[in-house]
């Protein structure tokens, strides 16, 4: 073979390998407990694990379990979306010892969008030697934005999403449960500013709930912080961040709120059974709800209840 016939065999093999490639990576891919990550990951041959398929999908795409199964940590480098609901059943992190996920990516990080919904991601904290919980059931390093819906994040030793950003992101979480993870939340950056929308969520048995440590602006609405959160506050807003908090409740913790030399402004919240309901100074819309006022009304209930009942006896004894 001449030499230009030589290099056109090997282009030409080039492409043909570069296309096989290409069409490899799917737009949705699957994952099953009982597939395997040899297959191509389609609806009929599954992966076994989040990890077999991400190779297989294809940017901006999306992986979807078909059937309630555990299908391993996961690191993400660029967009993607992660349904663990999406098939017959519900996906299952163990992360003993490591963290769930962690989202880092390199692909396009300016534009980038990580979407993971419906997962479990559990510590295996059932054990009885020390360090056998997850570390963090999420840490978030890079991209533009995250969003985590209606997932259950227990037993990790530090977070349970950990947000440490070199530059500006968007955070939005919603309807998901944090349960015994030390730190619940944790939000900061080191460059520009993290935004963050946290809706309908569950912040139970927490050293501290939310935590806002650096160049971090989050609402906070529709929560409930309770079982023990708020060593430093189940909502705390350090110097320079700023939290505001709406149509919450605080029951039974340590702190409720702390304005650790940042702002923040509450709302139509409730504040029940708070060792410190407010630490610092809270811009407030003059509408929230202490436990004082529970009381009260419930004093005076009790006093109304007895007006009616002796009015009743008086009446009887006519």
């Amino acid at each position: 073979m001449t030499k230009p016939r030589f290099q056109i065999a090997f282009v030409c093999a080039a492409l043909v390998f570069g296309a096989a490639t290409l069409h490899a990576q799917a737009t949705r891919t699957w994952v099953s407990g009982v597939g395997s990550d040899a297959n191509p990951c389609s609806r009929t041959a599954p992966c076994k694990t989040f990890a077999g398929a991400i190779s297989k999908t294809a940017e901006g795409g999306e992986i979807d379990a078909l059937d309630p199964a555990g299908y391993g940590t996961l690191t993400i480098t660029k967009s993607i979306t992660i349904d663990g609901g999406t098939g017959s059943g519900w996906a299952s992190v163990l992360n003993s010892g490591t963290n769930g996920f962690n989202v880092n990516v390199t692909s396009n990080p300016a534009s980038s969008v990580v979407i993971l919904r419906n997962i479990t991601i559990q510590g295996v904290k059932q054990c009885v030697t020390a360090g056998c919980q997850g570390l963090k059931g999420i840490r978030w390093t890079a991209g533009k934005a995250l969003h985590v819906e209606n997932c259950f994040i227990e037993n990790q030793a530090t977070q349970g999403m950990e947000v440490v950003l070199a530059a500006a992101g968007q955070l939005f979480v919603e309807d998901t449960n944090f349960t015994n993870t030390t730190v619940g939340l944790t939000v900061t950056s080191t460059v520009s500013f993290v935004s963050g929308q946290i809706e309908h969520c569950r912040f139970m048995g927490e050293t501290d709930g939310i935590n806002t440590t650096s160049n971090a602006f989050l609402t906070v609405r529709d929560s409930y912080f309770g079982a023990g959160v708020g060593g430093n506050g189940a909502v705390r807003a350090n110097t320079g961040c700023q939290v505001n908090v709406a149509n919450s409740t605080f029951a039974n913790n340590i702190v409720g709120v702390n304005a650790g030399g940042g702002t923040i402004r509450i709302s139509n919240n409730e504040f029940f059974n708070n060792a410190t309901a407010i630490v610092g100074t809270a811009e407030s819309a003059n509408n929230n709800k202490f436990e004082v006022i529970l009381r009260t009304e419930t004093s005076l209930t009790l006093s109304l209840l007895n007006s009616f009942f002796e009015s009743c006896i008086g009446w009887l004894y006519r």
